[in-house]
């Protein structure tokens, strides 16, 4: 098995997808998938930030298919919980940032259209006041 079959044996193990794998890593989308596809070589960064956001996985076994697979010490399930609450942390924190964006967005945007729908509410009754002046005019 190549280091690139157990990167996708890991992926298919946690469950996730070759692309969120990508994402979770800081890769580019397509980095992995693109190798793996082509059976092409990926850079060492790559790898070392699989084996840093994934610590209960053996470092030894991504690399060289030695050894189990999973690393079955106590210590490294603690390490994996506290890199599972950090990661989460992160993301949070970066969803609450994405969201206060988003809600700012959705005000201006309700703010302009209702700019808008009012001039033209307006320009309604200037009409139909401009049409009433004009008839007056003819007749």
């Amino acid at each position: 098995m190549s280091i690139l079959e157990r990167i996708a044996h890991l992926s298919d193990n946690e469950n996730i997808t070759i692309t969120e794998l990508e994402r979770i890593i800081g890769a580019s989308k397509g980095v992995l998938s693109r190798a793996l596809k082509k059976n092409t070589d990926i850079q060492a960064k790559w790898i070392a930030a699989i084996v840093e956001n994934y610590p209960l996985y053996n470092a030894e076994w991504l690399l060289t298919g030695r050894g189990e697979m999973l690393k079955s010490d106590k210590l490294t399930r603690n390490q994996t919980t506290d890199a599972t609450i950090d990661k989460l942390i992160k993301e949070v924190k970066e969803l609450s940032a994405e969201n206060a964006l988003l809600q700012s967005r959705i005000k201006e945007l309700e703010e302009e259209a209702a700019r808008v729908s009012t001039p033209l509410g307006h320009s309604r009754a200037n009409n139909n006041a401009i049409m009433i002046n004009a008839s007056e005019v003819e007749s």
